[in-house]
């Protein structure tokens, strides 16, 4: 479960992220959608963080390290699905 931490962050990210957009352009709503994305990219993030820091201090056992390192890969992975927030319009 500790290698998997980092994944299941970012999937939780993907999954809130697409589903938030898709509820808030059928609704007619897409001002709600920069500030849920901001929102779950910063829980996802701290979630992200919060994995490599705990395990980055154990980094002596592989399972930790590898733990830290993929939890590292999630939150660059996080903070690139975040992007098209600030570039494109949500509703289109």
């Amino acid at each position: 479960m500790r290698v998997s931490a980092g994944v299941l962050a970012w999937g939780l990210h993907f999954t809130a992220i697409y589903a938030v957009t898709a509820l808030a352009c059928a609704r007619d709503a897409p001002g709600a959608v920069p500030w849920a994305i901001g929102l779950a990219t910063l829980v996802a993030g701290a979630l992200a963080a919060a994995v490599i820091v705990r395990e980055w201090r154990r980094r002596a056992a592989f399972e930790a390290w590898l733990a830290a390192s993929v939890a590292a890969l999630a939150l660059v992975a996080i903070a690139w699905q975040a992007v098209p927030v600030l570039v494109l319009a949500p509703c289109r």
